[in-house]
């Protein structure tokens, strides 16, 4: 195996690569990469055995091989290097590195035991821009807890209906939603996806431009990133699916609101996190909606602390109403809106209440309230 590529090209690949390596004492090969080499095509491969990420490029050369490297001396020796072209070549399993004053020698391995991408025998169902992607998933991952006992809310609900694709995260305290449209019409059914893969797609798939293919069978799924700048590499990765069916949690979705309010986001987002600065233990805040005035009362106590007592001019209709809520939860909803003003749902101290982006109909979070 022998070939050129610059170092900067290899920084971004070697570092999506080796996301997925790590110090796995029971199979020592999963903390290496695979490098190929065959057709012009150099493609880098690394698994947990719960994602597998294979990336394609072409570079310049006629020759063939393959090669199995420590994924951790690889990135920190690549990510050390001045911007020139590295030249790669392999002897015996023995990876020699060589970018202008820079000279290594890396021992690999042999390749026979690193193990193979696994295939899925289907059609892609669609394509979606990379960057409605990672947006999607980047609005209700950050809420799930992977280490949840209860699997099947440990990962995110991708949810193919008609022309949209909706996701879904929650942790039973919290639930998020978000809508995609999709260019075509696909057959209805939804998958469970594990909360890392969708962070590391976040991750990998922002660093380029494209679109994304979806396949998915009875225990994967396949997210094929085809980048629009042809110089960029091919990104192929594939996540085993959660098995579990996700709550059917539509029946929480408020239908009609009692007391309705739109506040600027930076605003309440700023009041409510001073009022934090006052709550007790278990992050509690006292909100209170006057319709009459159009102003939020928004209170905080500690025996520890002290107190805080703030208001809101907004613009509330409905009726007068009074709840309890973690500052901490309320704030995760904000933070993840683009908007600038935000509408505020409430029915009453017990139920459900509803944070929408003014101006997006594709977005919600609900939190539950705190009961005193």
């Amino acid at each position: 195996m022998k070939f050129k590529i610059s170092s900067e090209e290899l920084k971004k690949i070697v570092s999506i690569s080796s996301r997925v390596c790590g110090v796995n004492l029971t199979l020592p090969v999963l903390n290496n990469i695979l490098l190929t080499l065959e057709n012009g095509n150099l493609q880098f491969f690394s698994t947990n055995l719960e994602i597998g990420i294979l990336i394609t490029i072409p570079v310049n050369s006629k020759e063939k091989g393959k090669i199995s490297i420590p994924g951790k001396i690889f990135s920190e020796f690549v990510n050390s290097l001045p911007k020139q072209d590295v030249e790669i070549n392999t002897d015996n399993f023995i990876v020699n590195l060589k970018c202008g004053d820079y000279n290594a020698k890396i021992l690999g391995q042999d390749p026979k035991d690193f193990p193979v991408l696994p295939e899925i025998k289907e059609k892609t169902i669609t394509n979606i821009k990379s960057k409605d992607l990672i947006s999607g998933f980047s609005k209700v991952s950050n809420i799930v807890s992977p280490l949840d006992t209860r699997t099947e809310i440990s990962g995110i609900l991708v949810n193919f209906k008609k022309d949209k694709l909706i996701i879904c995260g929650t942790d039973s305290i919290r639930l998020a939603e978000k809508t995609i449209n999709l260019s075509g019409k696909i057959k209805d059914f939804s998958v469970i996806i594990p909360q890392k893969t969708t962070i590391e797609i976040g991750y990998i798939f922002s660093e380029y431009e494209g679109d994304v293919g979806i396949i998915v069978d009875k225990s994967q799924i396949s997210f094929n990133f085809n980048p629009k700048n042809k110089k960029d590499p091919q990104i192929n990765i594939v996540s085993r699916l959660i098995e579990g069916s996700f709550p059917e949690y539509k029946e929480i979705i408020p239908k009609k609101i009692k007391t309705e309010s739109i506040f600027k986001k930076d605003e309440i987002y700023n009041k409510i996190k001073i009022a934090g600065l006052f709550s007790s233990k278990i992050q509690d805040i006292k909100l209170k909606f006057h319709p009459k005035s159009s102003k939020l009362s928004i209170l905080a106590s500690s025996s520890n602390i002290g107190e805080s007592q703030s208001q809101l001019k907004g613009k509330i209709k409905g009726e007068e109403m009074e709840i309890n809520l973690n500052w901490k939860y309320f704030i995760d909803g904000l933070s993840i809106m683009n908007s600038s003003e935000v509408l505020v749902g409430v029915n009453d101290a017990t139920s459900p209440i509803i944070i929408r982006p003014v101006g997006d109909n594709t977005y919600f979070y609900i939190l539950m309230p705190k009961t005193v």
